[in-house]
């Protein structure tokens, strides 16, 4: 753990030495003063449909395993939100899992399975844009398996419970416990196909609207963006972001988008800025929405 906190110190530095390097006043004032309004509000209605789109994507799952609440399953995206301005972005993910009540690990799985797919949407668009790599091969097939042909995780599982079980039988039947409430939440998220397909097209659309306003926000400050730049964006700042171990991620995020536009003023502050809009702004949000909910069950 003092390893990990080092590690996201250290790289947080990094980003930050390496953006500010970039960065003219001049030229940020410039930018700011010419910066088209009417495109920042079409970013910042993009940013809350993705975060709806998010919302019904987990309650349509959350549906399939237990009773759930669109209302309370929207105030515990947004809390996550908040709980990722001071936690590593995927324990904010688990925190916030807590508030949509029902079996935790049931909703947990119908959490990560929502996640999934967007990951698997970002790993097959990076083969067709960026090219074939071997890692890439091995995240698709480590993502296909368990999305399509989950009872043979399932099995994989099964046989390393047997294992444990002939030395500690008291682990083995809790962990076993676990896995079965974790796969119950994912085969059911997945069991209908009518429901599959529309969680798969939700995630699509999410996705869709977050490379979208990558382009959007470079629009609104002057800089042209390509679609596949944006994807190189979005993808390098959600990698970076996902190993650093940084509360909201804070400069790795921004540090992936850089690198994706090229070194420049403009390229710094759309990555700010977007990533403002599409994350940072909705902590304020969900710490409101936490309370609320936190003060209402106390």
């Amino acid at each position: 753990m003092r390893k990990r906190k080092i590690f996201s110190v250290i790289l947080l530095l990094l980003s930050l030495v390496y953006i500010v390097r970039t960065i003219r006043i001049e030229e940020i004032k410039t930018a700011i003063s010419m910066a088209d309004l009417k495109l920042l509000s079409l970013a910042f209605g993009m940013a809350f449909s993705s975060i709806l789109l998010s919302t019904l994507r987990w309650y349509i799952a959350l549906r399939e395993v237990q009773d759930a609440s669109f209302r309370k399953t929207f105030a515990a995206i947004l809390s996550g939100f908040y709980m990722m301005a001071f936690l590593p972005p995927s324990v904010g993910h688990a925190a916030k899992v807590k508030l949509v009540g029902g079996d935790y690990l049931k909703a947990l799985s119908t959490l990560i399975f929502g996640i999934s797919l967007e990951i698997l949407i970002l790993v097959i668009i990076s083969l067709l844009v960026f090219g074939v790599s071997v890692w890439k091969f091995l995240l698709l097939g480590l993502l296909l398996v368990p999305i399509f042909y989950d009872s043979a995780t399932h099995n994989v599982l099964q046989a390393g419970l047997r294992l444990i079980r002939r030395i500690n039988p008291q682990l083995a039947e809790k962990l076993r416990n676990y896995f079965e409430r974790i796969h119950f939440g994912w085969r059911n998220s997945k069991k209908n196909p009518s429901t599959f397909a529309i969680l798969l097209f939700l995630s699509m659309i999410t996705v869709l609207l977050q490379v979208s306003g990558i382009i959007i926000v470079g629009k609104a400050f002057g800089l042209s963006v390509g679609l596949f730049d944006a994807i190189k964006a979005f993808i390098l700042s959600t990698f970076f972001a996902a190993i650093s171990g940084i509360p909201s991620g804070i400069g790795a995020n921004e540090l992936g988008i850089t690198l994706a536009l090229g070194s420049s003023t403009k390229s710094t502050l759309v990555a700010f800025t977007y990533k403002f809009i599409y994350q940072y702004v909705w902590s304020f949000v969900g710490a409101v929405e936490f309370y609320k909910t936190v003060g209402g069950k106390s």
